[in-house]
């Protein structure tokens, strides 16, 4: 019998929708317009919001916000290096500061709305294996729209992409036929380097592609189907859904796949789709490690720093 996951999961731009208290906040600033709404509606939502928090942001930004947050909140502030040969592969100095924060405290706030995944993915690592009694609340603003050139161009990374596993999220190693191996495919609208890297870096004996359905839009579902369809329609596989804000099915829908027809597979997953199926593969991997699932990503050589238009709904998930 396959034991689902219970979770907790509710909009908070919904009027009268209250947070659940916290004592702090870790998020990440960036240019965007959803990168400190939930800050704002915390601030406004919870009776004691906590006045000190842990702000990561790209050495790039220049804006006036973040001085207006210094105005109001004690930061810890901490310039992540935007243009690195190992971005967001090297945490080690943003793992001590969260260290720190984390300290004497039994239950923490994360915004994930504009932190990079493998960014949060480390985060929620170091928590798990090092605060096994600290509580984590998870949220995340959808965006209003992505930022499309065009219908079949859109990427959230420049220059060279390394894909490779995220740190903590190793996994298991195998020889060459030594053992079966899967890739669980979280869709994005990326397509020209994960069609080429899937096959020759991982050499998976499945593929399984899972898409956002239902999406934040329906036209995201259609857009990650046509600019991934061709290479798995070549290889004839079959393309399974999740919801794209709710970690918890992804999750679910991992484990399921997993029991029903891969259960002695060696499973890699690459978290490219939204941040919320990319939180749910995390968690999958957290609460699986003696399976040794793998999370591996296209670390790029530059982040783009505004990926998206607008503020959509607001979600809290409790972890």
């Amino acid at each position: 019998m396959i034991n689902y996951t219970v979770y907790q999961m509710k909009k908070l731009s919904d009027g009268g929708n209250v947070a659940t208290p916290i004592e702090g906040l870790i998020c990440f600033h960036t240019s965007e317009d959803r990168a400190n709404n939930v800050l704002n509606l915390l601030n406004v939502n919870i009776v004691g919001f906590p006045r000190e928090l842990l702000v990561f942001s790209f050495n790039k930004i220049t804006d006036n916000e973040l001085t207006n947050m210094k105005n109001e909140f004690s930061l810890n502030n901490i310039n992540f290096e935007m243009v690195d040969d190992n971005l967001s592969s090297n945490m080690l100095p943003y793992l001590i500061a969260v260290d720190n924060y984390a300290k004497e405290k039994k239950c923490l706030g994360i915004d994930i709305s504009c932190m990079p995944i493998p960014f949060f993915t480390q985060i929620l690592h170091f928590l798990y294996k090092n605060y096994e009694e600290l509580r984590l609340i998870i949220y995340y603003t959808e965006p209003a729209y992505y930022n499309l050139d065009n219908l079949f161009d859109y990427s959230a990374y420049e220059g060279e992409i390394d894909i490779k596993a995220i740190p903590g999220y190793e996994g298991k190693t195998a020889q060459l036929n030594e053992s079966k191996r899967v890739v669980f495919y979280l869709m994005g609208f990326e397509m020209a380097y994960l069609n080429k890297l899937i096959p020759q870096e991982t050499n998976p004996d499945r593929i399984v592609p899972i898409n956002g359905f239902p999406s934040y839009f329906p036209k995201y579902k259609d857009i990650s189907l046509i600019n991934n369809d061709v290479n798995f329609h070549e290889l004839a596989v079959t393309i399974e859904f999740a919801e794209a804000n709710n970690p918890f099915e992804t999750y679910n829908a991992i484990l399921a796949l997993k029991d029903k027809s891969y259960y002695d597979y060696i499973i890699d997953i690459i978290p490219a789709g939204t941040k919320p199926m990319a939180l749910g593969a995390c968690l999958f991997a957290l609460k699986n490690v003696n399976n040794g699932i793998r999370l591996i990503f296209p670390f790029p050589s530059e982040y783009k720093i505004h990926q998206s238009t607008g503020r959509g709904t607001v979600w809290e998930y409790i972890i």
